[in-house]
């Protein structure tokens, strides 16, 4: 191991609440001289192989389907980017990047071979670089609303990989924005979906629907289907709750930008909810950077009737005065990709960013 890269396990993360123009001094110290280098191997890391039932239908066709990303992954990625000196805990985590854990399912003695299912951890963490002074763009990147469309979290390992690496360009996005990263926003769906626990107390309203998971045990005991649209309830679901309460605190009620990932589709799209998210300098630069991947909605004549589709969408919710009011909210939908194809969609959605920030678009 190098020194450079050494010197990423010393960090010591802040206590949550303290605001980066406090953060600004402990850490400018970590950037005299020469910046700490993240090498190009460094999130590079061993996954898990994926189980044919996690093969849905957009992956039926791939020669090496994508790996299933399972709760350990997202802990292991969360740990391994935290190492870095400008990835820090949101306001509302602790210092482990723990904004809290999920209620969990207790044993029912009324369904003996339901299993119990234990509290799962929620992360939120942020990157930037906390020096530069004045303002900064705020950027919400949230994953994992639906348990088996891993494809989204592929996408948000590319980008944060790329945000959080060495590339000139990702240095200058950190000095310009904030990054506030939610990598599963429905760990306990998740953790059910990689286990391939169906509950007896809590059946699965899409069970044997091509092989999706939406929803969580407590949707499902709620008679909720899909946990993309419940993002307007207050007090009916913890990690919604905690999930929304969080990402307030965390931005101070307001964000720019949002992404939410999900996927995979035949035909990979994006979408917003407001037409000035779908025709402005950052719409116009993902369409160079992705011309592969269509814009949902008007001004253009694909799935016109998805532009901002039910209530109780994330996006939706984000985009509202009782939720964050962030200006962009997007949906990311990427197509029946290889891993490789998915991280890169990631590093191009940073990419775009970088080239509206630096007035290259």
């Amino acid at each position: 191991m190098s020194n450079r890269k050494s010197q990423f396990g010393v960090i010591v993360f802040l206590s949550a609440g303290l605001l980066l123009a406090a953060q600004a001094g402990r850490y400018a110290r970590l950037f005299a001289g020469e910046p700490p280098l993240v090498e190009e191997n460094y999130f590079q890391y061993p996954y898990e192989e994926v189980f044919d039932y996690y093969v849905i239908e957009a992956w039926r066709d791939l020669d090496e389907p994508v790996p299933a990303y399972t709760p350990e992954m997202v802990a292991r990625h969360t740990r391994l980017v935290g190492k870095l000196p400008w990835v820090m805990p949101t306001t509302s985590a602790d210092e482990g990047m723990l904004l809290g854990r999920t209620s969990g399912w207790p044993k029912n003695p009324e369904f003996p071979e339901d299993p119990e299912i234990a509290p799962q951890p929620i992360y939120g963490y942020q990157i930037t670089d906390p020096r530069p002074d004045g303002p900064k763009v705020k950027i919400i990147l949230a994953v994992g609303n639906h348990a088996t469309e891993f494809t989204g979290n592929w996408v948000l390992e590319g980008m944060v990989n790329f945000v959080a690496g060495s590339d000139p360009r990702a240095i200058y996005l950190r000095s310009k924005a904030v990054f506030y990263v939610y990598p599963d926003v429905n760990p306990e769906g998740r953790y059910q979906a990689v286990h391939r626990i169906n509950l007896k107390a809590a059946p699965d309203p899409n069970a044997g629907t091509n092989m999706r998971k939406r929803g969580n045990p407590e949707l499902y005991a709620a008679g909720e289907a899909d946990h993309n649209r419940v993002w307007t309830t207050r007090g009916k679901f913890s990690t919604v709750d905690m999930i929304t309460a969080a990402m307030r605190k965390d931005t101070g009620g307001h964000a720019d930008y949002l992404w939410d990932m999900h996927g995979p589709q035949a035909t990979a799209n994006w979408r917003s909810p407001r037409i000035e998210a779908r025709i402005n300098p950052y719409a116009e630069a993902l369409m160079k950077r992705e011309p592969d991947v269509l814009r949902c909605g008007p001004p253009g004549s694909f799935k016109k009737n998805v532009a901002s589709g039910p209530p109780g969408k994330l996006s939706l919710w984000a985009a509202s005065e009782e939720g964050l009011n962030v200006t962009y909210p997007y949906v990311y939908e990427p197509g029946g990709w290889t891993r490789e194809r998915l991280l890169q969609a990631g590093r191009n959605l940073a990419l775009a960013l970088h080239d509206v920030l630096a007035g290259e678009q």
